[in-house]
């Protein structure tokens, strides 16, 4: 890497990289849209998966009654908004999840409603999507559905899906809905009298399926709205089968619950769960004990979010090997910002940016729900955020500067369902592992990414990654030798790492702005020629030989000296 200095036409992209770490970058990636004013209370989803499968995560927002769903793709230098979108759904949308359920190789999109029926849209493989509900056995009538998870609950290499009923506002609940996929028939089979999993008249936001005592299959945990109706737990005892053990486990918490969130935040190899409340009381953290037993230490672990809690999402946004946590406040204002929660690698978190307003330093807007992927592929966790009221999306790009590597994983499933969802990963290093899983969902109406950053901190390598398919595939085990640090590795089940490649983008062209993204990757020779004066507004053209990425919040400034660096670009 080598530093260029230049002196172009009297303009300037200058300053210094400072100390903050997430930037806001909505507005210039022409992210520009909002949720809306909710019938009832609660926001809608986000997906940040790349549902045209091009290597770049787009974005997908649920939207208020009246308003279309909003579909951005990644261009790789800004978000294009799909007009007119996919699908015409008005109604008020609540989860937006891209998955493959006919294992065609295309994502499919399913999307729940408030006040209207859900929908299940077929893909054709060019992004004509179809709806389908109706022709896969689904019913058609209004559920008041919040939360729906996809996940292979009997091992048959489809996605199965259950869905959270809230009801009527103020109301007892309702019944929430197991459904298996049927490949001889291409239907859907309701199943949840006799999975055992209907959780009563309640009032349920959302699930996650996930293996929490480790004996590879996927159990059940279900939240639910209010202190009079507690969580619930439900252990899979083979197929669709489930028994309840929400008492015997501990995991029976009984607060306003909106959050199933699922990571392994101490590292014992044991997956905890995240729940948000309102402010009447504050989160839970509940600690797996390994012994099929829960242990709330939200005091202990320094996680007592006291705030109106929606989305809680673990991620490792510095890629330091543990996992932090960011959390939406529903509370605006400068003294209630969104809790980006820094695990110390210890059992216990730090929040040092209550008093900097959030990250970013401008995360003091209500937020109802979150979703993190690495949409410019760097690398680095970045995260998307739908905010209350008519207040426009919030796009956080991810500048942390450090010395800690990454792998960048892949997964397609071939005996398993084709999108990968149920794998629990093992990373070893040193003797010592970490344990990750896969979801479609699980924390409140959000679809974080498809591709899997793991940090591996200052390590230049693993010893081997352990693959545990939810399939007669069973573990498969990958050596560190054949996976590419700081690269993209695909992994096809059963043959191992298929494909490494650099995500990183070159471009051929790019707007000059007053306020331009930071860390913005343009394409140039190493001697850098404008075809156009640089002005604001000027279309400048650069060859795509190498790159320069710019410095971290700079401007442009008459007089000056254009600094940045040339890396080599292989694509």
């Amino acid at each position: 890497m080598r530093a260029l200095y230049l002196s172009i036409l009297s303009v300037c992209f200058c300053n210094l990289i400072n100390a903050q770490i997430f930037y806001q970058q909505e507005y210039n990636l022409n992210i520009i849209g909002t949720y809306g004013i909710d019938l009832f209370h609660g926001g809608g989803g986000v997906s940040f998966v790349d549902w045209n499968q091009d290597g770049l995560d787009d974005l997908t927002f649920a939207t208020n009654d009246g308003q279309d769903v909003i579909f951005y793709e990644n261009k790789g230098d800004s978000f294009e908004l799909i007009d007119p979108p996919f699908v015409e759904n008005t109604y008020e949308q609540k989860q937006v999840l891209w998955i493959d359920f006919d294992n065609d190789g295309d994502k499919d999109l399913y999307i729940s409603s408030y006040n209207g029926p859900n929908f299940l849209y077929a893909n054709d493989g060019s992004m004509n999507l179809t709806d389908v509900t109706a022709q896969v056995g689904l019913p058609t009538n209004s559920q008041e559905t919040f939360g729906v998870t996809f996940a292979d609950a009997n091992m048959d290499g489809y996605l199965d899906f259950y869905q959270s009923n809230h009801g009527p506002n103020g109301g007892t609940g309702a019944t929430n809905e197991f459904y298996i996929y049927d490949a001889n028939t291409s239907s859907y089979i309701d199943v949840t009298i006799q999975s055992s999993t209907g959780n009563g008249q309640r009032l349920s936001f959302c699930s996650v399926f996930f293996d929490f005592d480790r004996d590879n299959d996927l159990d059940l945990y279900v939240a639910n709205d209010k202190i009079s109706q507690q969580n619930s737990l439900y252990m899979n005892t083979g197929g669709a089968s489930y028994v309840d053990i929400s008492i015997p486990s501990q995991s029976n918490i009984a607060i306003n619950a909106m959050n199933t969130a699922v990571g392994d935040y101490n590292n014992d190899g044991f997956f905890d769960i995240y729940v948000t409340n309102d402010n009447t009381q504050p989160a839970v953290l509940l600690e797996n004990d390994g012994d099929n037993t829960f242990t709330d230490v939200t005091s202990t672990a320094g996680v007592t979010f006291d705030k109106n809690g929606w989305t809680g999402n673990f991620l490792d946004f510095d890629n330091d090997m543990d996992l932090d946590l960011y959390v939406a406040s529903y509370d605006a204002g400068a003294g209630t910002p969104s809790a980006m929660y820094i695990n110390q690698d210890d059992g216990t978190f730090e929040e040092p940016l209550v008093a900097s307003h959030g990250i970013g330093g401008m995360d003091t807007l209500g937020a109802h729900v979150n979703a993190y992927a690495d949409f410019n592929n760097d690398g680095k966790l970045d995260v998307a955020v739908s905010r209350i009221f008519e207040e426009n999306f919030s796009l956080f790009s991810n500048h942390h500067e450090n010395s800690n590597n990454y792998l960048a994983i892949n997964l397609e499933g071939v005996e398993s369902n084709r999108d990968a969802y149920g794998v629990v990963m093992e990373v070893w290093i040193d003797g010592e592992s970490r344990l990750l899983a896969t979801h479609s969902t699980h924390a409140y109406l959000s679809q974080n990414s498809d591709k899997h950053i793991i940090g591996i901190g200052t390590h230049e390598g693993i010893d081997s990654l352990q693959i545990f398919w939810p399939s007669s595939t069973g573990l498969e085990t990958i050596l560190g030798s054949d996976l590419s640090v700081n690269q993209i590795n695909d992994i096809e089940e059963g043959s191992g790492v298929v494909n490494t490649y650099s995500g990183k983008l070159c471009q051929t062209t790019h707007e000059v702005l007053i306020n331009p993204i930071p860390s913005q990757t343009y394409g140039a020779s190493e001697t850098l020629v404008s075809s156009s004066k640089v002005i604001d507004g000027a279309e400048v053209l650069f060859s795509a030989e190498v790159d320069i990425t710019l410095d971290i919040d700079f401007e442009v400034e008459l007089g000056a000296i254009f600094t940045a660096e040339i890396k080599n670009c292989i694509n």
